[in-house]
């Protein structure tokens, strides 16, 4: 059997197409997901997932789930909520966890809400009274 160029050609070509499919299913995003960012969301998200900075992006991106609500909202990196969710986000992939607990809200801040609301519900009291 005498090998010649025209059938090592036809072989590489052979196998060149047996892979193609392969590499035209593979989604490679050209630019950042996120076009338009919100500073905060309009209530609380019920899950997140980010995407960090990479070649096609500078800058890490931060979907957010809301409930009733179909489409991903993109969350600002550089707000306070983004913020938090990104630097909860790096410390618990690092440790293994889940990441649903960076959606709960601090037991500091939901304290510091009741006692805000406890106010404004004396203030209306007293108001009413006089």
């Amino acid at each position: 059997m005498q090998l010649t160029f025209s059938s090592v050609g036809v072989l590489l070509l052979i196998l060149l197409l047996d892979k193609a499919p392969e590499a035209w299913g593979t989604f490679v995003p050209g630019r950042c997901q996120c076009l338009r960012v919100m500073e905060r969301t309009p209530g609380r998200p019920l899950d997140f997932s980010v995407s960090p900075r990479n070649s096609h992006c500078h800058t890490d991106e931060i979907m957010v789930n809301m409930r009733g609500q179909a489409k991903l909202l993109c969350l600002s990196p550089s707000g306070r909520q983004g913020k938090r969710l990104l630097k909860c986000w790096r410390r618990v992939t690092s440790q293994g966890k889940d990441k649903k607990q960076c959606l709960k809200t601090p037991k500091n801040q939901r304290n510091r809400k009741n006692r805000k609301n406890q106010r404004t519900q004396r203030r209306h009291q007293e108001e009413k009274k006089q």
